[in-house]
């Protein structure tokens, strides 16, 4: 299992990518978000299982990540998150291919419950 954590906060990242090391200690887990070049870096290597990505980034915005990592990785899924959660937001996101949409003030159990929901679907597909 690969882990994409994408958000330009560095405080951010560091609480999910922890969260999710602890949950998925055999995961391979990658952070980036200081620019749209670091993400595009990171998309240009090995693909990921699961994206999670901040929505108001200082350098885009979580749809337009979306979209360049859906032209790379199609399969990869992908969970929103955000600090300004609205119902015309999660409509748009769920559109763009979110699989889940979350607000930052969720505890991190609400990100593992999306995350192993996501996991537990792309196992029934498989």
């Amino acid at each position: 299992m690969r882990f994409l954590v994408v958000d330009d906060s560095p405080i951010d990242r560091l609480v999910m990518t922890r969260a999710l090391a602890n949950a998925f200690p055999e995961a391979t887990l990658r952070a980036v978000g200081s620019s749209m070049q670091e993400f595009q870096a990171a998309i240009e290597e090995e693909p990921c299982d699961l994206a999670v990505i901040d929505y108001a980034l200082g350098w885009g915005d979580g749809l337009e990540v979306i979209h360049k990592m859906r032209k790379r990785w199609p399969d990869c899924g992908a969970i929103l998150c955000t600090v300004m959660p609205s119902e015309r937001l999660f409509s748009q996101a769920i559109s763009a291919g979110f699989d889940a949409c979350l607000t930052k003030s969720n505890t991190l159990e609400h990100l593992m419950m999306a995350v192993e929901g996501f996991l537990a679907n792309s196992a029934k597909g498989s």
